[in-house]
């Protein structure tokens, strides 16, 4: 039986009324102690008093709302963050224009409650009358326009936060492409070199690099795989180099087999394709790469150091691709380390979150 099928609705009604009760009260106390600080002697029980609390908490409620209404407006017309200088001088003006025609607008009312002639109404001191409801709506503004700043920079932060990620995936995306064609060239130039050479050889290089190029249309859509199955295709790569430099290629693979640890696909290869493109291979001089995983922490892929002695054009996109890749997926580095007779690359783990 489901249980959540037997949980009621709240009821929004009493909320409503809630919300509307204190917002009164505020009102209420807001417009006492206004009247209080302005005019003490008016807060008295007697009807003179009860109209001028009823002045002072329409004239608090009139302009209260007004501004509110008012910075709404202004928050869809002239935002804060696209030209704060413009709406801060638009907001005062406004806020002057708004609060003289409400101050104005609450005293004729009250002076035709009160059966004042239009003369007695205009011989009235407006500065003092004004320049009090003038100072407590400037506070609230402040409150308002102050609100909707910040409301303004949150909301901009999270869409600037939201267009980073996907700025991070679009440039995620575009490396993961970048990988593809770079593997085909070089598969294609070794093939090349291996056809004219021994045929038979060609066509089982072929066979192979089929294999491996599913791999690699089957993981370029995957963020990540998991080790072993990285490995399998490493292996297979592996294969097709040693058909044409046999045992002069030595490769070493030490991980574990059931792992949880997951990995960029094809990160291997490019790192065993840096090798095999910067170094010497030969019978006296073979390359040596070992890879294996250090403490759970790193995978580790080394070799011998034996740089060629003319210039091998490079594209640039191994190395940086890996880091780049890493930096999106965690916030642990990937280590280059390199001595006289050594180059190392240490891959952070990527442990697989269990469900």
């Amino acid at each position: 039986m489901c249980l959540t099928a037997e949980i009621k609705k709240p009821i929004i009604a009493p909320k409503k009324w809630y919300r509307f009760l204190r917002q009164l009260t505020i009102f209420i106390l807001a417009a006492a102690f206004t009247l209080y600080l302005g005019c003490p002697r008016c807060l008295v029980a007697t009807p003179a008093g009860l109209q001028y609390f009823l002045f002072s908490f329409f004239m608090f409620v009139s302009l209260t709302y007004s501004n509110i209404w008012l910075s709404i407006w202004l928050d869809n017309q002239f935002p804060w963050l696209k030209n704060p200088a413009q709406r801060l001088i638009i907001s005062i003006v406004a806020t002057l224009v708004i609060s003289t025609g409400v101050v104005f607008f609450i005293n004729f009312i009250f002076a035709l409650l009160r059966n004042d002639n239009f003369t007695t109404v205009l011989s009235r001191n407006w500065r003092s009358m004004i320049l009090g409801p003038i100072f407590i709506t400037f506070l609230i503004s402040l409150l308002m326009h102050s609100r909707s700043f910040l409301l303004g920079w949150r909301q901009t932060a999270i869409d600037a936060e939201k267009l980073k990620g996907e700025n991070i995936t679009s440039q995620y995306e575009t490396l993961k492409n970048q990988v593809n064609p770079h593997f085909l060239f070089n598969s294609l130039n070794t093939l090349t070199s291996l056809v004219h050479v021994n045929p038979d050889l060609s066509v089982k290089f072929i066979k192979q690099l089929s294999d491996v190029y599913r791999y690699v249309l089957d993981s370029q859509n995957k963020e990540v795989v998991d080790l072993a199955t990285e490995i399998k295709f490493v292996q297979a790569y592996v294969f097709l180099q040693q058909i044409r430099f046999g045992n002069d290629l030595k490769v070493n693979i030490n991980v574990p087999a059931n792992s949880t640890i997951q990995i960029p696909p094809l990160s291997l290869q490019m790192l065993l394709e840096n090798a095999v493109k910067h170094n010497i291979i030969l019978e006296d001089e073979p390359l040596l790469v070992a890879i294996y995983v250090e403490e759970d922490q790193y995978i580790v892929v080394k070799n011998n150091l034996q740089m060629k002695n003319i210039g091998v054009e490079s594209s640039g996109l191994g190395l940086k691709n890996i880091k780049a890749r890493y930096e999106y997926l965690t916030s642990k580095p990937v280590h280059i380390g390199q001595t006289k007779t050594e180059f190392m690359v240490k891959l952070p783990v990527l442990q697989l979150q269990k469900a």
